[in-house]
């Protein structure tokens, strides 16, 4: 399980300056080029003052006018190469952190995927690399630049215009608590936005993601119509957030135009005019002041930019990833491949199910609702060699049961056991192979689709022969590019049967010992599923099978079946004894039979 911080929720700048860390050596060399290329031009007002003062005297004009070329070339030049090694060393990291982040989300329980929106989550970890570059672009290029110019503006100033060094840094440290003050409602509005925006986004992927369900109930000015409430939603947050960073921008020009121009203009002329400076220094004072209004529009745009990226970057970190350093705390290592061991050997293996797999004193609530058991004291075997059915009306706890040995959650109590050996979620997702009822497939290819049960990339003569095991080999070659024939997002361009077709082909590829079946045949036609089922008699042979069943002519070939009612195991046995005792499943029978007649 993820550790999760005792300080509170918002981890997402301690992360970040965990990543700064793992890359201090390339973060330094960048910062440092750039500081050093950043203060050379810094020289530029104090020798432009000196050039004009040396209209007479041609050597020291000379001198002076190499200075300026010199110091421009060399900013030039060191610019550039902090840009080029930037590109290639910097830049990426970005990357890296969201392929961190997105082998962190899978590392995240099932559960909080089905608490969360995926198209929510989706446009959060797209989005995080581009707030994490701008919130690099604007340290580095420019909060990073003035605090580097500041000093040397402050010196020139001092060994100048003494008076005039005071009025910087005293506005320095006035504009940074008026503007601070100012940028608060930006951040809350930003995050605010950028939740909604994320919100909505996902709302429109669901919307494309269901057409199949908008064509079917025409239901087009129903979506239309709640995206533009979304909308209207999002105009009064955009409003709200652009007038506070209006109100931002204004006061920021105020402060620059309105008062330091006037006190450093009138203060300079002042001290001229008295003789208290010499015209040499107050042209260096207003050459200073042009200069540092570029370099303070700079910073006020990136402080700007910083608002608006960390707000929405920590929205969406926090949504992600709450009360957790995803670098110091990396998500778990990738699942390894099950244990190669014979079924000869007589002890437990890992990843293997040589004898038997037992779900013993099983009980589950879901964490949403802790105090309803959904499953409680559920006990049953199945040998490898056998086959079990589950049945149960809707609601009795068949899929919830099913997740658990899929190793979606752990139970409440009870325990899962392999070989007589307790096994953890991890280990009973590597050793099934599941066909579901409704497959949903990859936005791929045929061929991508059903090689995905094996962890590498798969054999193409394998994958074919899978799908002729699968009854679907035939179909695939009909396709226009046969194997490699996309099939559309989540198969679409396939019939529901078709899907279960690569399902049960996937299942056949995987080969795994034991074999979970959530009415795998109950979209095939007669005489499909006639064939499907020799397959699958096939795919069970020599392995354990869980076969849940809603249609109980399908068990024909079961060794055992397992009642299931208000969760718990109602009654057990073969089909015959099932049937010779009045119970559940003789009454669930009976109503089946008659509902055929």
């Amino acid at each position: 399980m993820a550790r999760r911080s005792a300080s509170g929720d918002d981890q997402s700048f301690a992360a970040l300056r965990s990543l700064a860390r793992l890359h201090r050596g390339p973060i330094a060399l960048a910062n440092a080029m750039r500081v050093v290329a950043a203060v050379l031009p810094a020289l530029h007002p104090y020798l432009l003052a000196e050039l004009a003062t040396s209209i007479d005297e041609p050597d020291r004009a000379g001198r002076f006018l190499a200075l300026l070329f010199i110091t421009g070339f060399a900013h030039f030049v060191l610019w550039t190469v902090a840009d080029y090694y930037t590109s290639i060393r910097i830049n990426p990291i970005a990357y890296e952190y969201k392929r961190l982040m997105f082998d962190t989300v899978w590392g995240e329980d099932y559960q909080r995927f089905v608490d969360r929106p995926s198209g929510k989550v989706a446009s959060f970890v797209n989005d995080i690399r581009a707030h994490v570059a701008a919130l690099w672009d604007s340290a580095h290029y420019g909060f990073l630049t003035v605090l580097a110019t500041i000093p040397v503006y402050v010196v020139l100033l001092w060994t100048t215009a003494r008076g005039n060094a005071f009025v910087y840094v005293v506005f320095l440290a006035a504009a940074g608590v008026v503007l601070a003050l100012v940028a608060g409602p930006v951040n809350s509005r930003q995050r605010e936005l950028t939740n909604n925006t994320a919100t909505n986004t996902g709302r429109v992927f669901d919307s494309y993601a269901n057409f199949v369900n908008v064509f079917s109930f025409r239901a087009h000015r129903k979506e239309i119509e709640r995206n533009d409430e979304q909308l209207d939603g999002l105009i009064g947050d955009e409003i709200r957030f652009s007038v506070a960073l209006s109100t931002y921008w204004a006061v920021a020009s105020v402060l620059i135009r309105g008062v330091l121009w006037a006190a450093v203009m009138g203060f300079s002329w002042y001290q001229f005019d008295r003789g208290a400076i010499s015209f040499t220094a107050m042209v260096v004072s207003v050459t200073v002041l042009l200069d540092f209004t570029n370099q303070y529009w700079n910073v006020v745009h990136h402080i700007g930019e910083w608002i608006d990226r960390s707000a929405a970057y920590r929205e969406a970190y926090c949504y992600l990833f709450p009360g957790r350093n995803i670098v110091t705390d990396p998500p778990p290592e990738r699942r390894g491949k099950p244990s190669e061991s014979s079924d000869a050997d007589v002890g437990p293996v890992a990843g293997r199910l040589l004898h038997s797999i037992e779900v013993r004193n099983l009980r589950f609530a879901y964490p949403d609702e802790p105090d309803r058991l959904v499953l409680d004291d559920v006990s049953f075997t199945v040998h490898r060699g056998e086959r079990l059915g589950i049945v149960g009306r809707s609601g009795e706890g068949k899929s919830t049961l099913i997740k658990i040995l899929l190793g979606f959650y752990r139970p409440t109590s009870g325990e899962v056991l392999v070989d007589g050996r307790p096994v953890e979620p991890e280990e009973l997702a590597a050793l099934q192979s599941y066909v579901p009822q409704d497959t949903s497939l990859f936005q791929e290819t045929v061929e991508y689709n059903i090689g995905y049960a094996e962890p590498g990339a798969a054999d193409p003569q394998r994958i074919r022969q899978a799908a002729q095991q699968a009854n679907i080999a035939d179909f695939i070659d009909s396709l226009p590019d046969g194997f490699q024939t996309l099939v559309g997002e989540r198969g679409i361009k396939l019939s529901l049967g078709q899907r279960q077709r690569i399902a049960i082909a996937r299942a056949f590829l995987k080969q795994s010992d034991l074999v979970i079946l959530d009415e795998a045949t109950s979209a095939l036609d007669s005489e499909t599923e006639a064939r499907i089922q020799e397959s699958l008699l096939q795919l069970w042979e020599g392995r354990a099978a869980i076969v849940i069943a809603h249609r109980l002519a399908t068990l024909n070939d079961v060794h055992r079946i397992v009642v299931l009612e208000a969760g718990r195991v109602a009654e057990q046995g073969t089909k015959d004894e099932l049937l010779a005792n009045p119970g559940r499943f003789a009454e669930m029978w009976g109503l089946q039979r008659a509902g055929l007649n």
